[in-house]
């Protein structure tokens, strides 16, 4: 690795565990691929065929080529066909397969290859559509999910330093990112490659900064929990939305603003796509993932509920629990 982004990269914090990688075969992916090869970090591969582009078979080849070379695992899952919202279901798809794999294998971290001009390009994005600061930050370098974290070695790391790293690489071009209908192409083009080419070290301070005034804006707050369900002390709407976010980030699951909208106008108490329920009384908040449907809560555990101020949409969760031997409700209060 060139000397220069040896002193960018730290790939310490993966050394000695078990890392997953998410590879595509493209110039991000494969950069990080050889850059965790010459650091000898041990890790294994892990990549999705969407099948919507002829050149997919050849990245599928490459990346059992590399799985074999370098005595890797290669996880491949190969995807069906996404007809509508294909970027947002795509991530889906993703986020699902590697968290299956994860959790299986026991691997301990997902390293993903999001670099400096990918954060730019969603703070741009998020900019022109009206967002709050924890909207427009996106991604952190290293977050927490429930069994594992994911890690993004290159942070505050330009795609030009990428494309300079991998030119004696065999890699894929994604020929989709010049199609410039695609908002984000355009802004990739039209504005963000120039600015970090000509202030990187100013957009990478800015954004140190950013990061540093969210943490102090936003409480580091207990979260806590009840098996699969998380709650919190209520305090100021900002604050909740933002705790809401954390725990479902956690989840690996990412909010949309019409989302967030409709949380903040049922004040916390909504099921979100199907998927999760948020609940609220006067003084906590409730997430959790639906675990329990087909149940049937019996009247004295109705009567309990009520006498511990529990909301009702999250009633089943803790009945589930409950018929399940696995917590005792008289433990809790919530009041």
């Amino acid at each position: 690795m060139q000397k220069s982004l040896k002193n960018l990269i730290d790939l310490e914090y993966l050394r000695g565990k078990k890392n997953l990688l998410a590879f595509s075969a493209g110039v991000d992916s494969t950069a990080l691929c050889f850059m965790l090869l010459q650091a000898n970090i041990d890790f294994d591969f892990a990549m999705v065929d969407y099948q919507v582009r002829a050149q997919s078979k050849d990245e599928v080849e490459y990346a059992k080529c590399l799985a074999k070379k370098y005595d890797k695992k290669l996880f491949l899952h190969q995807a069906k066909k996404i007809d509508n919202d294909f970027e947002n279901q795509a991530r889906i798809v993703r986020y699902d397969f590697f968290k299956s794999i994860i959790e299986k294998y026991g691997y301990e971290n997902l390293i993903l290859a999001h670099h400096l001009n990918d954060r730019l390009e969603w703070f741009l994005m998020q900019f022109i559509k009206g967002s709050g600061l924890n909207t427009i930050l996106g991604f952190e370098k290293i977050e927490e999910r429930d069994t594992y974290k994911i890690v993004r070695p290159l942070f505050e790391i330009s795609r030009d330093e990428i494309f300079d790293f991998v030119k004696n690489y065999q890699y894929f071009e994604d020929l989709s990112n010049q199609e410039m209908h695609f908002l984000r192409n355009k802004i990739r083009k039209n504005y963000a490659n120039s600015l970090i080419k000509e202030n990187k070290e100013g957009i990478v301070r800015s954004f140190q900064y950013l990061f540093e005034e969210k943490k102090a804006l936003y409480l580091q707050q207990e979260v806590l929990q009840i098996k699969h369900i998380a709650y919190f002390k209520r305090r100021d709407i900002l604050n909740d939305l933002y705790m809401v976010d954390r725990i479902l980030k956690t989840l690996g699951y990412v909010w949309s603003k019409e989302q967030r909208q409709e949380v903040k106008k049922q004040d916390f108490s909504i099921q979100l796509a199907s998927k999760f329920i948020i609940d609220s009384n006067e003084q906590y908040i409730f997430v959790a993932p639906i675990k329990y449907t087909n149940i049937v809560m019996s009247k004295e555990f109705k009567n309990q509920a009520r006498k511990l101020l529990l909301p009702q949409k999250i009633r089943k969760e803790f009945f589930g629990l409950i018929q399940d031997c696995q917590i005792d409700l008289e433990k809790f209060t919530f009041c």
